[in-house]
């Protein structure tokens, strides 16, 4: 049993597996915009200007987060050391590990103004990693001051907004290979026997499909096996079928795909944990610096991944991967709210 065991763990397909290991690696913060005491220099000289008053706060951190811990109350911005705290929302961007804080639609900072970013790291509060790690304080202070000039900086361009459509192509392609493990297959595929198709590892041999249970060939594949249904490598207890929204441990009970939620969303894990993923490109989206990091998290990070809820094969497995963008579009899909509209 042990050897069949090995056998499938090496193929393609997603089996399932690992125990979980309490790492508690501390959490950091390794690069923000604006970056401490940008702007500073200008203060008292009106020929210099300070950073945009329509700007976004971004914060890039060295681990992957409890999503549940990416919200305003982990930031506090205010003018000076004592005036009123600005109203900020933030977006977690999981693939590049990312927290934004943007003002309020047309909003603007005081110009010419000493602002003060506090990142919370009270028990219980601000930061914490998937594992519950807790921030650590390191190359970003705790509390650091930035200055604000008299214009607004050009918004960069809105990426595409990804379809369902547009991710169906995304999960058929030649290059992903998703849809070879992925599908469902009453009568068989390639001369395999009914429910089943060739191993794209071993392509002599025959894998029952949908592996896990997850049919990414369709929209009625999706809506029936992926968009809010529980991953099964996290299903946990009598109620091991119903996906939690915001669980106390990250990774139980996980949706695959979280409708508005990428950092809840299983799908994207798996994605993440392939470094092959981050193979062709390492451009970052936001006006964050990368700190030294690359976009791709570290193999230690990614091995926490595994041993803490990601578990079998990163996806695309078998020599397959997808391009960043594609990874990128999945992610804009899932935050849009994962239509299946587009699929009909």
């Amino acid at each position: 049993m042990a050897l069949v065991a090995a056998a499938y763990l090496g193929s393609a397909c997603d089996q399932g597996e690992r125990v979980l290991d309490g790492s508690t690696t501390p959490l950091h913060v390794v690069a923000a915009y604006p970056a401490p005491d940008e702007g500073v220099a200008c203060v008292g000289d009106p020929s210099c200007e300070g950073v945009p008053l329509n700007l976004a706060i971004e914060l890039r951190f060295d681990r992957y987060l409890d999503p549940s811990s990416a919200v305003r109350q982990s930031l506090r911005l205010q003018a000076g050391s004592g005036g009123p705290i600005v109203f900020l929302t933030p977006s977690y961007d999981v693939v590049e590990r990312v927290v934004r804080f943007r003002q309020e639609p047309g909003a603007r900072l005081q110009p010419s103004t000493l602002y003060t970013v506090e990142l919370i790291a009270e028990a219980g509060a601000g930061f914490r990693a998937f594992d519950g790690a807790a921030l650590e304080h390191g190359a970003i202070p705790e509390r650091y001051h930035f200055y604000t000039g008299t214009q607004d900086a050009e918004d960069p361009p809105a990426p595409p907004v990804t379809s369902c459509s547009d991710v169906l192509r995304i999960f058929s392609g030649g290059q992903a290979g998703c849809v070879s493990c992925h599908q469902s297959s009453e009568a068989g595929i390639g001369g395999c026997p009914p429910g089943q198709a060739p191993d794209p590892s071993f392509p002599d041999e025959c894998v029952g499909v949908p592996r896990q249970g997850l049919d990414l060939s369709s929209r009625a594949g999706l809506e029936r096996t992926a968009v809010f249904q529980v991953a099964h490598q996290t299903e946990i207890g009598p109620s091991a079928g119903t996906p939690l929204t915001n669980p106390s441990r990250v990774g139980v009970q996980m949706p695959l795909v979280h409708p508005n939620n990428p950092g809840n969303s299983y799908l994207l894990y798996k994605l993440l944990r392939n470094p092959s993923n981050f193979a062709t490109q390492q451009t970052s989206a936001y006006r964050v610096g990368l700190g030294g990091q690359r976009l791709l998290a570290s193999d230690d990070e990614r091995e926490r991944l595994r041993e803490w809820f990601v578990r079998g094969e990163p996806m695309p497995a078998g020599g397959y991967s997808l391009s960043l963008a594609e990874v990128r579009a999945i992610q804009r899909w899932i935050q849009n709210g994962a239509e299946t509209e587009s699929c009909r």
